[in-house]
């Protein structure tokens, strides 16, 4: 398993969604970076003015990186509007990063204390025959007190195929939607990166990675289990915080030093033991920094193949 772990009896509807995995070696020093990046940006509170910039200033660019500043002033921070910065610096329509380095002393007198959240998107066109699109959003922080870049993220990419037939303004819909949702869990990790800055280094100096994890209509006995499995015999683990229940939901985050495909192997091997089967009983999504894990329906199961010799 490299970056995504995806179990699901069925497709999406409509238009399909394949998740593209980071390889392992990249993912494991994405971990680490990230970790030793979050001391440098521990003191990010809801006074730092943030300044989210998309690099090029196409539309749905520009959107992608609304949508990243919109989740972070939802969590409390403090986010402003890049044109007047882009303005005085006479920097754009595309914002290179070597740019933005450069202009630290410029930055810091016109906003005093802030970070600079650069967001970069790519769309290809995919060339298997039918109108596709291959979709890559990531960010970089950048510090202008410290003149560095000191922390990177990015989603998993995505292969988008809308639902036939599209036209023109159908495609553009269903990209930009995409991109959207993209965005947004793009604003969720970054705000998740702002906030924790001391829980990513164990005492030793190793990496913690930090989960987000969610539990969809499970019986509480359920997710008593896995939690408790998941705590107590999953070496690496390391805490569990943020635990929010509504509903039939419930919303985590797991902290560990394990090796990311040995933990979704892991859970999957848990899962079977409190009697639920990947792919079967439960929808298992393991991609980024997030762990879903959600019951399939009774309804969109499928009956068995039986002994078709013996009844035909």
């Amino acid at each position: 398993m490299g970056d995504a772990m995806f179990f699901s009896p069925s497709p999406l509807k409509g238009h399909r969604i394949c998740v593209g995995a980071l390889p392992r070696l990249l993912m494991r020093f994405l971990f680490a970076w990230l970790a030793l990046s979050a001391v440098t940006i521990g003191n990010a509170t809801a006074d730092d003015t943030i300044i989210v910039i998309p690099t090029v200033n196409s539309d749905v660019q520009s959107h992608a990186a609304v949508t990243v500043g919109s989740r972070l002033s939802r969590a409390g921070f403090r986010v402003t509007s890049p044109e007047p910065l882009l303005k005085t610096l006479k920097i754009g329509p595309v914002v290179a990063r070597s740019e933005i380095l450069a202009r630290g002393d410029d930055i810091m007198t016109a906003l005093g204390k802030a970070i600079i959240v650069l967001v970069d998107l790519e769309i290809t066109e995919t060339g298997d025959g039918s109108t596709g699109y291959e979709i890559r959003l990531s960010s970089e922080i950048y510090e202008p007190a410290s003149q560095q870049l000191v922390a990177s993220w990015a989603v998993p990419n995505t292969t988008l195929i809308p639902p036939a037939p599209c036209a023109a303004a159908c495609q553009a819909m269903t990209l930009r939607a995409e991109v959207e949702r993209m965005a947004d869990t793009l604003g969720e990790s970054l705000v998740f990166l702002l906030q924790e800055p001391g829980g990513t280094l164990t005492g030793d100096g190793g990496a913690v990675a930090i989960m987000q994890m969610e539990l969809i209509d499970l019986s509480v006995e359920e997710r008593v289990q896995l939690i408790d499995l998941m705590r107590n015999e999953f070496p690496g683990f390391v805490d569990i915080t943020r635990s929010q229940t509504s509903g039939p939901r419930q919303r985590l985050r797991y902290h560990t030093t394990a090796d990311l495909d040995r933990l979704g192997e892991w859970i999957v091997v848990s899962l079977a033991e409190i009697g639920l089967e990947a792919g079967q009983d439960v929808q298992f999504v393991m991609t980024g920094n997030r762990i879903d894990i959600r019951r399939i329906s009774t309804a969109n199961r499928k009956g068995s193949a039986g002994n078709q010799v013996k009844f035909n």
